[in-house]
């Protein structure tokens, strides 16, 4: 078991770059954190893809100003992050709309390179505002940072602000659907118990220096992942990267129209001939979920690059990511032209391939307004087993060892359910993923002494599952932590103390 490690930051604090996104219906957000240990991000509501199916729960309707009257106004600290969270509250139910020269020179260049300021007031107007009055239920924070619950008639979001050391600048805003905490688990045995409570099925493991601590299910038979299928197309980045001495991280890559998929992420929102690196979109692609940046990747890589990486990764069956589908065709096989995506799980290989090359040319004409929680299909998407997943990581931090970009790329969004005091890890790793019926995460530790931790949880249901968000992701950071000093920071827990008696 890892007892000690040093210091590592608290979760989040390095996700202080924004992206313009979305967690319910007709509610925009800018974010920089939670990915599916929380939401996604996009222009508009969040697709299923990563916003899960949960994301229906924010329907801002267009008659709630006559809704009734909203829960009291608390009072704001007067400090910057205080000061910060009541002036975007006030922006949001003045008379008249946002200006943009109310945020020019206030954003960080990371923030503003990203949102700039005439993009903040239009995410203020027309997505927020509608949903007016909006009140602060609710508020905890220090004097750069935040978190205010808000309420209106037809919706209830989190507002979570962050500002520099001096708290002059403002690094991070972000309106997030309200992630209820669920209470800790005391053990393994209670770990596995509150899972199997969660309908459906729930396949999983906990594995310490690859060897299982927990099994879940059936975790060697494989699952729909949504889009912890990223890791796969990541890894085949930096293998080519590795093996390629012309191709490098600060390369540029190039969006084209045929590219542009929906959200989560931010690229689609980028006009067609814009250029970035390679560095960049891979970071979007784990930090933010970007489906167009991940799309972009597969293109520049090669869809036979990324089904190499699967085979590589030592996934068990990797002919069913055989075609490795883009996001893209994920969404135009299920709601754009659901002929060709039916019976899609029951096709082989070449048919599969055949249908999407009937794909090849047509026009994404669906938007996430198209999409639908209600709309399972657990058949349309990627699967991978468990350990298989457990085994990509190994991969990718093997790769990051030789690879100093990709470390960093790999621990953007650690997908935390909350704070860690003190945590073991050294480096951690996560990405998970939402699709209507499926949720899933996988996480990836290692302590300064080569001591390493892996999770990884697959739940699918035939209904949605967002609403057990909290619970997963609340289990999923116990099972990082049980055991360790990261539970019990003074290092002795109640056996310990038993012992010494």
């Amino acid at each position: 078991m890892p007892h000690t490690a040093p210091e590592s930051p608290r979760p989040h604090t390095s996700l202080m770059r924004p992206a313009l996104g979305a967690l319910g219906a007709g509610l925009l957000t800018l974010t920089a954190c939670m990915d599916n240990g929380g939401g996604e991000v996009g222009e508009g509501p969040p697709t299923p893809l990563d916003g899960g199916d949960g994301y229906e729960a924010q329907e801002a309707e267009a008659d709630s100003q006559d809704a009734g009257p909203p829960a009291p106004h608390i009072d704001f600290p007067e400090d910057p992050a205080g000061e910060l969270a009541e002036e975007i509250v006030e922006a949001l139910n003045a008379e008249g709309d946002a200006e943009a020269s109310q945020w020019e020179g206030r954003l960080s260049d990371t923030f503003a390179s990203q949102v700039d300021a005439d993009d903040f007031a239009e995410v203020l107007n027309e997505d927020l505002r509608p949903s007016a009055p909006w009140v602060a239920a609710d508020y905890e924070g220090d004097e750069t940072s935040s978190t205010t619950r808000l309420e209106s008639p037809s919706a209830e979001l989190d507002l979570q602000v962050a500002l520099s050391d001096d708290g002059e600048t403002i690094e991070t805003v972000l309106f997030a659907e309200p992630f209820e905490p669920a209470e800790p688990a005391d053990g393994f045995e209670e770990v596995a118990e509150r899972l199997g409570e969660i309908p459906g099925e729930m396949h999983g493991l906990v594995l310490e220096d690859g060897e299982p601590l927990l099994e879940l299910g059936r975790p060697h038979e494989a699952s729909p992942l949504a889009s912890t299928s990223k890791l796969y197309v990541v890894l085949a980045l930096g293998q080519a990267i590795e093996e390629d001495e012309s191709l490098e991280w600060g390369d540029e890559i190039e969006l084209t129209e045929d590219l542009r998929s929906l959200p989560s992420g931010t690229l689609q929102d980028q006009p067609a001939g814009y250029t970035t690196t390679i560095s960049d979109v891979a970071q979007r692609t784990i930090e933010v979920s970007d489906n167009t940046g991940t799309d972009m990747l597969i293109d520049l890589l090669g869809r036979d690059a990324v089904e190499d990486a699967v085979a590589d990764s030592g996934h068990t069956q990797p002919e069913l990511l055989q075609p490795f589908l883009t996001t893209r065709e994920l969404f135009q096989l299920r709601w754009q032209l659901p002929d060709l995506g039916e019976g899609w799980g029951s096709l082989d290989e070449a048919d599969q391939r055949e249908r999407l090359a009937e794909l090849e040319g047509e026009e994404l004409d669906i938007s996430y307004e198209d999409t639908g929680p209600e709309d399972v299909d657990v058949d349309v998407d990627w699967h991978a087993s468990a350990y298989d997943i457990a085994a990509v990581h190994e991969e990718l931090a093997d790769l990051a060892e030789q690879q100093p970009q990709l470390g960093p790329v790999l621990g953007t969004n650690p997908g935390l359910a909350g704070p860690v005091e003190d945590p073991w890890w050294e480096s951690l790793a996560f990405k998970g993923g939402g699709l209507p019926g499926v949720l899933t995460g996988s996480w990836h530790a290692e302590a300064e002494d080569g001591t390493t931790r892996t999770v990884v949880l697959l739940a699918q249901h035939d209904e949605a599952l967002g609403e057990h968000r909290g619970e997963f992701f609340q289990l999923a950071q116990d099972a990082l932590t049980i055991g360790t000093d990261s539970e019990d920071p003074d290092g002795e827990d109640e056996e310990d103390e038993g012992d010494q008696d």
